[in-house]
């Protein structure tokens, strides 16, 4: 896997390259100073909150496309064990018996 900083990155330039946009066109629409900008697109770093601004800006969900990136395993199903198992039917019965009494 990428590194993910580094191709939201990418991403980033590319998108500017495509609207015809420079760094300060980008500072000014996200309300940072440009050589701020310039310096979080050389550092190949950017924060999350900064990265959802950014899509909002350029139109682009940087967030789904890097996502889209991570491969994650699928969890392990939860099985129920045995003894669980027997103590929830201890509880339905009992419930079941409490409900009966309370005339419910």
């Amino acid at each position: 896997m990428k590194n993910l900083e580094a191709e939201a990155i990418r991403l980033i330039k590319q998108k500017l390259r495509e609207k015809g946009w420079n760094k300060t066109d980008l500072a000014i629409k996200i309300g940072m100073h440009p050589s701020s900008v310039a310096k979080m697109l050389a550092s190949g770093q950017v924060k999350l909150d900064r990265l959802k601004l950014i899509s909002e800006v350029l139109g682009y969900n940087f967030l789904r496309v890097l996502s889209d990136q991570i491969e994650v395993a699928d969890p392990p199903k939860y099985t129920i064990e045995a003894e669980t198992k027997e103590r929830l039917r201890e509880l339905e019965i009992e419930n079941a018996v409490l409900m009966k009494v309370l005339g419910k």
